[in-house]
């Protein structure tokens, strides 16, 4: 399969969308202080790179002042080196009104401390520039998957009604002899064992992890893996499956709907052993997280009345500390420290 430079591939892209007005990046490297601002994100503020200096602190002055409770201050972004990801209004000098997405993470060093911050605001004031970001992202999805044959999809049911355009292109096949037999890539003498593997796993509604050697449209039989995790609502009903599929030797990482799902597995002894990893007392976790300590213990001890917004508050605080939490081969979720 061709070899191609992904990431000069996403910068690209990134500058595609930059020059629409519709991204800006943004990172802060603590130790010397020092910001980077790109020039979509002067254009996405109204400020200009000539008469602003680029700071953290002015990124946050122009945020409305009705939603700076739910956004990541400096100093909650040093002290936890956790950066919240979140959708907020902004005011340009000018008066202007902007709706902007904000993305990011937290950079550690490997005892744990936060060395560099780096984020993305999208701007979806409008329909227009929602659909451009979004058709830029789906033209980078598409890159991938041309270059490596990995992609995400979601799958609104189970049993199949219906299939991913990736999986189609990739495997060759047509849509209804899939639906009649979906396990028909896999080669002849692993389809029964996969078939009754995924389907228990699938009507439990557990997450799903194979490693299916296929036959793909390209004539290559390669092995892969697939991973297909529920996706809960409000009320714990399952909503959609989420799917990662991908070559089994190419490095995976769980973004979206798919880290979402995943971290529904965490359970409170993952959340000690993080903690123990990091040589923290339940106070350090509740401090880091943003959590009270009475949440944190409800978390650790299992409490199914716990919310889900803590557990993700608690995983996030976790790993921005460096904590990596990593999906076996048999469907295990197990932790180490970078």
């Amino acid at each position: 399969m061709r070899s191609i430079d992904l990431e000069a591939s996403s910068r690209d892209f990134l500058r595609l969308v930059e020059s629409a007005g519709l991204v800006g990046t943004w990172s802060w490297t603590f130790a010397t202080d020092a910001h980077v601002w790109s020039p979509g994100l002067f254009r996405i503020l109204g400020l200009e790179p000539a008469s602003a200096r680029a700071e953290y602190g002015l990124l946050l002055a122009l945020v409305h002042p009705d939603d700076r409770q739910d956004v990541t201050s400096a100093s909650d972004l040093l002290q936890t080196g956790h950066l919240a990801q979140q959708t907020f209004r902004i005011i340009r000098p000018d008066g202007t009104l902007r709706t902007v997405m904000s993305r990011g993470e937290v950079i550690v060093a490997p005892d744990g401390r936060p060395v560099q911050a780096m984020g993305m605001l999208i701007d979806v004031s409008d329909r227009e520039a929602l659909a451009r970001a979004q058709e830029a992202e789906r033209r980078r999805r598409r890159a991938i998957f041309e270059q490596v044959g990995a992609f995400t999809s979601t799958s609104a049911v189970y049993p199949y009604i219906d299939f991913s355009p990736e999986w189609l292109e990739l495997v060759g096949l047509p849509k209804q002899a899939l639906l009649e037999e979906p396990t028909l890539p896999i080669v002849k003498e692993e389809r029964t064992r996969w078939r009754e593997h995924g389907r228990e796993l699938y009507l439990t509604k557990q997450v799903v992890h194979t490693q299916p050697c296929l036959h793909l449209a390209s004539g290559e039989t390669v092995r892969y893996r697939m991973v297909m995790v529920p996706v809960r609502d409000a009320h714990g009903n399952v909503a959609c499956w989420a799917n990662y599929i991908a070559p089994l030797d190419l490095p995976g990482h769980a973004t979206g709907l798919l880290r979402e799902g995943l971290e529904r597995k965490v359970r409170g002894e993952h959340l000690r052993a993080g903690r123990a990893l990091l040589d923290w007392s339940m106070h350090q976790f509740s401090e880091a997280s943003g959590l009270s300590l009475s949440t944190i213990r409800r978390l650790e001890d299992g409490d199914a009345g716990a919310s889900e917004r803590a557990l993700h508050a608690a995983v996030a605080a976790l790993r921005s500390h460096g904590i990596v939490f990593s999906l076996m081969d048999d469907g295990v979720l197990a932790i180490g420290k970078r």
